[in-house]
């Protein structure tokens, strides 16, 4: 695309508008040859102090007006465009560059504090047995068809967002399963777009940090289902902030629970270590449907229901998918069973902690065994809450380091310690030597389980600025594997 289709309204010197641009980018680290640069200052990045490094491979710069004398003084050699609001003027160009039909592709976007992950790809999971081709954005990987990228936020940025969207609407994608998190809609990356179905998992104590207080998290997230285009919507009803969202809704919505009043709803559930079983009652429908599972855990029941509503709502057979449940074999690093009586999950939150420890115990382990931390640079006012649950819910717990970034772990597993009301847990700051205390303190136990919780998925830990290769799943089976 040339310059003067990018800007149809500027007028350039022959020169400058027949300028063909490969692609639009606003990140140095990611800049390719022949991109239309937008410079937008960043609150941690000098962005002027990196433009030398990348004028070669750039075809033209976009920058801010009021940037105007600053950006002469350092770029000599390509043209310069100055617009007035750089931010819109970035959205505007992106969509022209990447542009979008939504009818040629339909968009299911499911949010909450935790479930979103599993949902999506249930959801996406079924679609591709019944023989639909679909795309999976979210936490773990994102999924074109069969091909799998790495994910690098939840909800990508609007431009990555545009591009992968881009791609897949040119593959014959029929549906796009995606995570929207609550920093992706409060930054306005999903502006823009149309969705077929909104689902509403839960609301807990998370990213307080980021949103200062639980009514400014939940009117982030109600805003997806009142602000966005969206035809139908799906609710957690058992959930206190589900039910607010339901009852001001004006848009077509469906609720699921264990509610009596869901449209769909669970019944006669069972839990057990290797899975679980419930009856699923669908509102209007006179046969019951029995749905058994190899997940684990009263949350899984959730997941399973919204994505069974989802498919259901889309025209899909609810009983039909219903057989295909037990074939789904669960995620990375959620509620994992690594080896027998240890599991691995992601549960970094007050709530999904406290849930990962009832099924333990609903699943009919006596004593539990946990080993968890809290993130640095992160809310603080959950770590105490982390401590408190973990006391009255965990036989002992090894608290340790769990991505300290440029924060003191010692300083963080003390803030964690202060909300213990037992004295039933060590400190232990080496990851790994935490999880190898776990293996040990477990034979003096019996019927316990081993819950490593926190990282889930990641195979990292975040040290300063620097990754280092970490993944409890291995940790435990090398472990395990020295110990035999």
């Amino acid at each position: 695309m040339k310059i003067k289709d990018v800007f149809p309204r500027y007028s350039f010197n022959r020169r400058v508008g027949e300028l063909y641009i490969r692609g639009i980018s606003r990140d140095t680290r990611l800049v390719k040859r022949g991109d239309l640069f937008f410079v937008i200052e960043g609150k941690n990045v000098d962005v002027f102090s990196l433009l030398h490094s990348i004028e070669r491979k750039v075809a033209a710069f976009v920058i801010d007006v009021k940037c105007r004398e600053k950006a002469r003084d350092i770029l000599k050699n390509k043209p310069l465009i100055f617009v007035s609001d750089i931010e819109r003027e970035f959205k505007r160009c992106v969509d022209v560059f990447y542009p979008l039909d939504f009818r040629r592709f339909n968009i299911i976007g499911v949010t909450g504090t935790n479930g979103k992950t599993t949902t999506t790809h249930l959801i996406s999971y079924l679609l591709s047995k019944f023989s639909i081709k679909n795309a999976l954005l979210g936490t773990i990987h994102y999924m074109i068809g069969k091909e799998k990228l790495e994910a690098c936020y939840t909800t990508p940025d609007y431009l990555s967002l545009r591009k992968l969207l881009y791609t897949i609407q040119n593959r014959g994608v029929e549906y796009v399963v995606m995570e929207v998190s609550s920093h992706g809609i409060q930054q306005k990356r999903i502006e823009g777009l149309r969705f077929l179905q909104c689902i509403f998992t839960n609301l807990t104590h998370d990213h307080l940090d980021y949103h200062k207080s639980m009514s400014n998290y939940f009117l982030v997230k109600k805003s997806l289902f009142t602000d966005y285009p969206c035809s139908m919507c799906l609710i957690n009803i058992d959930d206190k902030y589900g039910r607010r969202i339901f009852n001001v809704l004006r848009k077509k919505k469906y609720s699921y629970g264990f509610n009596e009043k869901a449209d769909y709803r669970v019944m006669n559930y069972r839990l057990l270590r290797k899975g679980l079983k419930f009856v699923l009652k669908i509102k209007g429908v006179k046969e019951q449907v029995l749905v058994e599972s190899n997940l684990v855990g009263r949350h899984n029941v959730y997941n399973i229901l919204s994505s069974l509503a989802s498919l259901d709502r889309l025209g899909f057979s609810a009983e039909e998918a219903v057989r295909f449940i037990p074939s789904f074999l669960g995620l990375d690093g959620r509620m994992e069973g690594v080896d027998e009586d240890i599991f691995v999950d992601y549960a970094h939150t007050p709530v999904a902690l406290s849930n990962a420890l009832d099924t333990l115990r609903e699943c009919g382990y006596d004593n539990s065994i946990l080993v968890f931390g809290c993130g640095g640079n992160r809310d603080i006012k959950k770590r105490s809450k982390m401590g408190r649950i973990a006391s009255l819910k965990s036989t002992f717990t090894v608290i340790t380091s769990d991505n300290p970034r440029f924060e003191d772990s010692r300083k963080i597993c003390g803030q964690i310690e202060k909300g213990f009301l037992k004295n039933n847990y060590c400190i232990v700051l080496d990851r790994r030597k935490a999880i190898e205390s776990a293996i040990k303190l477990k034979e003096k136990y019996n019927n316990c389980a081993i819950l490593v919780a926190g990282k889930g998925h990641e195979d990292y830990q975040v040290i300063k600025n620097r990754k280092i290769p970490f993944k409890d799943r291995k940790v435990i089976k090398e472990l395990l594997k020295d110990k035999r």
